[in-house]
């Protein structure tokens, strides 16, 4: 986002609480942008949107193929495609850690930064941190995840992520070790593909080709589901042998993606956790949340990145009218009501969807089956109504002038 308000001669610092960009959460997953693709481009610079397919999870695939312009969910008891899933526009798969160290160029991301303490002053507000600095500003943006330290300190133990029970899910990425096993699963569909069954959920996407024309370098992505209650007794070796004893009857490739699991792979069993948000006092403009330190969501259907890409939009607009001295800063704290609203329908669809589409029985009643992954609001820019690409072109357009530093 700082790329966008440079132009603005608006400064911005970049605070993160991990060590070194090295050692920053050394586990992988894939992420899917859709309805908030344009959105994104329009606030990368050029050389950077040249560039952007460097974040995917194979820079060969085009993602503008028919193939890739839906998710196919299949029925795990008859093998059939169950569902087809209908993207708008444009779809892409990200690789998580690829897409944040591009989005990190061009920043300065100052490491080991972990807040403790904000406070306020007639003109700007000041960040606390743990290592003893501190660093003062007009803004605090508070996009720290979904065990956000700046909500907690807005909020207070109100604001606590919760934990939703009742549901087993796994994550994992491993290389299945040869290039007729990479192959194999990569028939299907060139990038993904899920399952559906009585007793489990299976997602499986590309993870990283290295970009290598080797498959046997290939690593891929399983996510696996299921209603339930964890066994905290269980090793990764239990766990490993549990999902595995739970696809030995699913079709293939599914069957075959989950039993070429390592059996010595670190799986764990994730917490998934969410928050139904409510609106914050922005403290007349020098405080607010963005992405998941906002909506914390379940991933079911695919929405916390793409309405953390929505709030950058949202703010980079607002602070480049500020910078022109149409708007204040105060207007934060509409902006910010605006991210709580759709933040909590989503999160409230999302938890829905969730225990839905790991029941067998209300499956078919699910929003991902009702609603595909189109966002549940109307995207907005200025007050006013727009569709993706009629943002892109608007941003596009505008110019901003200069502001000081924020």
């Amino acid at each position: 986002m700082s790329w966008s308000l440079a132009p603005a001669g608006i400064s911005v610092s970049v605070f993160e609480r991990e060590q070194s960009a090295s050692e920053y959460r050394p586990r992988e997953w894939t992420m899917g942008i859709h309805w908030a693709l344009p959105i994104l481009e329009s606030l990368l610079p050029d050389d950077l949107r040249d560039r952007w397919k460097e974040a995917y999870v194979d820079p060969t695939v085009d993602f503008s193929d028919p193939k890739c312009k839906s998710m196919q969910m299949y029925n795990g008891v008859t093998g059939e495609l169950m569902k087809e899933i209908v993207v708008p526009g444009t779809m892409v798969r990200v690789s998580r850690r690829r897409l944040r160290a591009f989005l990190s160029q061009q920043i300065d991301v100052q490491y080991d930064h972990t807040l403790t303490d904000i406070e306020y002053t007639s003109s700007g507000v000041t960040a606390v941190f743990a290592n003893g600095t501190t660093a003062s500003g007009s803004l605090i943006i508070g996009a720290d995840g979904p065990k956000s330290a700046v909500r907690s300190l807005l909020l207070g133990p109100d604001s606590d992520a919760v934990p939703l029970e009742q549901i087993i899910h796994a994550n994992t990425a491993y290389s299945p070790g040869t290039a007729e096993r990479a192959l194999f699963l990569r028939a299907l569909h060139p990038v993904w593909a899920m399952v559906m069954s009585p007793g489990m959920f299976s997602f499986y996407s590309i993870q990283d080709t290295h970009s290598s024309a080797d498959p046997s370098s290939w690593v891929f992505q399983v996510a696996c589901g299921w209603l339930g209650s964890k066994d905290a007794s269980q090793t990764p070796a239990d766990r490993v042998k549990e999902i595995k004893e739970r696809a030995q009857n699913l079709p293939e490739p599914f069957r075959s993606a989950i039993m070429w699991i390592p059996d010595d792979q670190d799986l764990t069993y994730d917490t998934i956790s969410y928050w139904a948000s409510k609106p914050w006092d922005t403290r007349g403009g020098r405080v607010t949340l963005a992405g998941d330190a906002a909506h914390p969501m379940p991933p079911h259907r695919g929405q916390g990145l793409n309405h953390a890409i929505q709030d950058a939009f949202n703010l980079v607009k607002l602070l480049g009218r500020v910078a022109g001295g149409e708007a204040e800063l105060g207007e934060i704290q509409e902006c910010s009501e605006e991210v709580a609203k759709r933040g909590a329908e989503e999160v409230e669809v999302s938890k829905q969807n969730a225990f839905m589409t790991l029941d067998w029985e209300r499956l078919k009643e699910s929003p991902v089956f009702k609603q595909a992954l189109n966002p549940i609001h109307e995207v907005k820019v200025d007050g006013k109504k727009q569709d993706a690409e009629a943002e892109v072109e608007k941003a596009e357009k505008e110019e901003v002038a200069p502001m000081g530093g924020a």
